[in-house]
């Protein structure tokens, strides 16, 4: 089953966010990008610093396949796709430096290595330009490999909850981004600046900077888990998730019988009052005893030097970020390291076409294979070229799709042999 992960990603963004007024720009387009998912999107991520001195770090010698690997992850992906929804979503993801997949025999030919992905309402499609078709996964998929609820599982009944349960999160999420209250140490309004999009076109935006360290970090860790323990929000929308989980799992399995919608409630309100009384007493006594400075040098004794998370947003006047640049870096020294490094993650965005997404095509039915297809078909794997790296993941998930049919089959034969006389 698919989520509608990319709003709860933005979401994500909430330790981003802050009472100050810049900050609060940045607050406020996070909430808006939820409200307005229909966008085209581009960027960049990459592993940056001295991840290919890590062998040498751990007194060891780099092998070929090493310095693949860590040239890989140093030239990083580049992204491009569409955004209609919240559920739907085209994205194309390119290997920057394909040749550890080409020294493996995982890609050939004249382009680089890439993936087409589709994520359609509860229907997912990865095919790269080597393959016919498209590999798809769906709900009824993921409960045919044991997934949620188990192959028993009604796919109809799976999604009505799961839609009931993203909408839930994602409307809490807007609410309590919208009123978070952090006040970040180190937030700049940099001016107007102008940003040229991928489009072409040319937007004036407010260029917001924000520099977190490790012990900002901290910071915002006790105050985001002090403010959720104290919020009437936070402890609604446990109850009511709760109540949508136990619900789900009644439908699910018949034998754990029915108990009244009020019932329900007056449980999950008695454990979400426990849970946050806990979380409450365990903040109050930590907090006494471990200040932001302690936990940092503790952290640092532990080999941890240091963290720096530099963050530029360009927020156009619709409050829509419309370029954002992360460069996260670690400074770390393990004991058996001989003398520090330090890692990071890099990421470039663009996002553009608000309101306007490039419209894609779903593949149609005959152009998607799924796994119970393959299954009854042996030859359909050749739909995926034996020269690109989607081959090895399709007969990953045939081989687990055998094994459950087989599971299911002595499960099935134990149970005629007790029953038989």
């Amino acid at each position: 089953m698919w989520k509608k992960g990319s709003a709860l990603l933005v979401a994500g963004m909430l330790v981003l966010t802050g009472c100050s007024g810049e900050a609060s720009l940045v607050r406020d387009s996070i909430v808006a990008s939820i409200e307005k998912p229909n966008y085209d999107y581009q960027g960049t991520l990459k592993l940056t610093g001295d991840v290919d001195k890590l062998p040498a770090a751990f007194g060891e010698a780099a092998d070929k396949e090493d310095t693949a690997i860590f040239s890989a992850l140093k030239a990083g992906v580049t992204m491009k796709g569409s955004q209609l929804d919240l559920k739907n979503t085209k994205v194309q993801f390119e290997v920057n430096d394909d040749k550890l997949l080409r020294d493996n025999k995982l890609w050939a030919g004249d382009k680089k290595a890439s993936v087409e992905l589709i994520v359609a309402d509860d229907n997912f499609y990865a095919k790269t330009p080597l393959d016919s078709k498209y590999l798809k996964i769906s709900a009824d998929t993921t409960s045919a490999l044991g997934g949620f609820g188990g192959s028993d599982a009604d796919p109809a009944k799976l999604k009505e909850y799961q839609d009931k349960m993203n909408d839930l999160a994602i409307n809490f999420m807007k609410k309590y981004i919208a009123k978070y209250g952090y006040t970040l140490s180190n937030a700049k309004n940099m001016g107007v600046e102008t940003v040229e999009l991928p489009n072409g076109e040319k937007v004036k935006a407010t260029h917001v900077n924000i520099k977190i360290d490790a012990k900002e970090l901290v910071k915002m860790f006790f105050f985001t888990a002090n403010d959720a323990v104290a919020s009437k929000d936070v402890k609604d929308f446990a109850i009511d998730m709760m109540v949508l989980a136990n619900s789900l799992q009644e439908e699910l399995d018949p034998e754990m019988g029915k108990t009244t919608e009020a019932e329900k409630r007056a449980l999950a309100e008695a454990t979400v009052t426990e849970g946050l009384q806990s979380a409450k007493e365990w903040l109050d006594e930590t907090g006494k005893v471990y200040t932001p400075e302690k936990i940092v040098e503790e952290m640092k004794k532990e080999g941890f030097h240091g963290l720096a998370w530099n963050l530029d947003f360009y927020i156009d006047d619709a409050k829509m970020s419309v370029h954002q640049k992360s460069e996260l870096s670690v400074t770390f020294q393990a004991p058996e390291m001989k003398q520090p490094l330090t890692v990071g993650l890099a990421a470039d965005q663009y996002v553009y076409n608000f309101g306007k997404a490039t419209k894609y095509d779903i593949p149609a039915k005959d152009a998607g294979l799924t796994v119970e297809q393959l299954y009854e078909d042996e030859k359909a794997i050749n739909n995926f070229s034996d020269k690109g790296f989607l081959r090895p993941i399709a007969e990953s998930l045939l081989e687990q799709h055998k094994w459950q049919k087989e599971w299911e089959a002595e499960l099935e034969a134990e149970e005629v042999e007790v029953v038989s006389p």
